[in-house]
This record gives structure tokens, sequence and C-alpha cells, in this order.
């Protein structure tokens, strides 16, 4: 039983990361549809702009053209 409760622990505490602040969002088109993507990073990487999107991106390091709009050139 302790055991087991051990793991719950720490698989608790494993989930429980905190997150980089939101710069701005963007906006994608995916499936036809337009999904709203936090962006919680900027860079540029070889003259291009990317975006450090959260879901449905899974937190990489996405090229801007991937997105119809965005609020972080404000």
């Amino acid at each position: 039983m302790k055991k087991i409760l051990l793991c719950l622990a720490v698989s608790a505490l494993a989930g429980c990361q905190t997150l980089p602040p939101q710069q701005c969002s963007a906006t994608a088109r995916i499936g036809g549809q337009d999904v709203v993507v936090p962006v919680y990073g900027i860079k540029k990487f070889a003259n291009q702009t990317q975006y450090y999107a959260g879901n449905p991106f899974g937190w990489k390091w996405v090229s801007k053209s991937n997105f119809n709009e965005s609020t972080c050139d404000k």
C-alpha cells in the first residue's frame, strides 16, 4: 500500500511543472478550423521567425508561416 501511495505522489508531482509565461497567441488552420494557439517564446533562426507553440503543436518551435494571424508582432 505504501508503494502505491508513493507512486501516486511522485506521478502527481511530475505533472505539476510550471509553464513559461504566455507572450502572445497565434491562429492556425488545423483540420479546416481556426485554432488559437498560445505562444510562449519567439526567436529568429536562419532568417525565419519561430514560435514556441503550445497545444496542438506539442510545445515545439514552429515556423511563423504555419499561422494565419498573430498578436506577437504588435
